[in-house]
């Protein structure tokens, strides 16, 4: 059971990780397609034309192509590493803003990449979004102010007319638009944040659902299994006691020996009802003997004067007692669940034996075929199995619910003895 909780957590984890990459690749590819069909277009600037010029890379547009090339990789990554390390990622951003007093101009999409930083850095944490948040803001007030013309695939833009005073309008604009946007992260932030406390609540719900099932099925195992194991016990002082006035010819020390095998049945049953203090059972319980395989038959006589429509075959006459009653309990809790989810559909019950294996199949129409979540029932069921050695699976196939429980026979296989009258008379 912990390993299984432990595999859940980890499969919760890396499933975690994997949703916190996915928003990223997407904008960051998105923003690599915007960047790089943005060729950088200089305006009409004579000092960056000239020092273009001097440095002899004007006329092919080799340094062009360079910067456009560095500064759009690095907006990329920044985007790529900002839930990791927004600081880093807001510095990868913004250093391509230092060419524009070379360039006169800057591509729109360095300025988009700063704002995804923030809308992806909200989504982890408030604090860590203000760097990024307050560069993005800070930028696009320089945009509206500066004049600088930004960089689109359509060629070159202007945030506002600054010389016609529209830069305060702008500027309003961007802020506007900005806080809209990381708004519209945050509620993403909390819906998601939601659904993963249900998902989490859930899991934690079923886990606990398992845990309790598995315990209260393991003390109720245990206490069957004591009623089990006492009948045979009692038959054996029963037996060792009666011995002698069933065969008055036993010598003395055969008498002693039968006292010895009577003594220590008497001093196991001790133990037993010490067992049950432990589990908390109380003195006033029934001890009525345990049905075993052979009952299902009547409890599917049971079923079939309810009004059920159920079917029974199969030999349980060579099953020990102990398979017997996990058997029997399972087909319990097989018709119990037919009635509940499939009441009119016929439900078949089959008990077969093979070589050192015992076997119970149940079969009924099923209304669905969606996947089956174990109840109480099924993990119960499970637990008692288990804890003989057998298995248990549980589907849907071809239209119809089917359950199937495998125990081993031990080699030494017997069925449950019965005490004869006169044995029973004497004790």
């Amino acid at each position: 059971m912990i390993v299984a909780m432990s595999r859940t957590d980890a499969l919760q984890s890396s499933s975690e990780r994997r949703d916190a990459w996915v928003p990223s690749a997407v904008m960051a590819t998105l923003l690599g397609l915007l960047i790089f069909t943005s060729p950088i277009v200089l305006p009409d600037n004579a000092d960056a034309a000239s020092r273009l010029e001097a440095a002899g890379w004007w006329d092919d547009g080799s340094l062009l192509k360079l910067i456009a090339a560095v500064t759009g990789l690095s907006c990329v990554a920044a985007v790529l590493i900002a839930r990791r390390q927004p600081v880093t990622a807001t510095i990868l951003a913004l250093w391509p803003f230092v060419a524009i007093p070379l360039l006169g101009t800057f591509v729109w999409g360095w300025w988009l990449a700063l704002l995804m930083i923030t809308c992806l850095v909200v989504q982890d944490s408030w604090v860590r979004a203000v760097v990024p948040g307050v560069a993005t803001l800070a930028t696009a007030w320089l945009y509206a102010f500066s004049g600088t013309p930004a960089v689109l695939p359509i060629g070159l833009v202007n945030a506002g007319d600054w010389d016609g005073g529209r830069s305060v309008e702008a500027a309003v604009t961007y802020t506007v638009a900005v806080v809209l946007v990381v708004g519209v992260a945050v509620v993403v932030r909390l819906v998601r944040r939601s659904a993963l406390r249900s998902v989490r609540a859930d899991a934690t719900e079923r886990r606990a659902l398992e845990v309790e099932s598995v315990a209260v099925e393991r003390a109720r195992l245990a206490r069957d299994l004591h009623d089990v194991v006492a009948h045979h016990v009692s038959l054996v002082a029963v037996r060792a006691e009666s011995a002698p006035y069933s065969h008055p010819e036993i010598g003395d020390d055969a008498r002693r020996v039968l006292g010895d095998i009577a003594g220590d049945a008497r001093a196991a049953l001790d133990e037993l009802r010490q067992v049950l203090t432990v589990l908390q059972r109380t003195d006033g319980a029934a001890r009525a003997p345990q049905p075993t395989a052979c009952d299902i038959a009547e409890l599917v006589a049971q079923a079939e004067a309810a009004g059920q429509r159920v079917t029974f075959s199969g030999d349980c006459g060579d099953v020990p007692d102990a398979q017997g009653y996990v058997l029997y309990r399972a087909a319990q809790e097989a018709l119990t669940n037919a009635r509940r989810h499939a009441p009119s559909a016929l439900t078949e019950v089959v008990v077969s034996t093979v070589a050192d294996v015992v076997g119970l199949r149940v079969t009924n129409a099923a209304e669905h075929a969606g996947e089956i979540l174990p109840g109480r029932g099924l993990l119960g069921m499970r637990e008692r199995v288990e804890a003989l050695g057998g298995a248990t699976s549980a589907g849907i196939e071809d239209g119809s619910f089917v359950l199937v429980v495998t125990l081993p026979i031990p080699a030494d296989r017997t069925t449950s003895g019965r005490v004869d009258e006169d044995a029973a008379d004497a004790a």
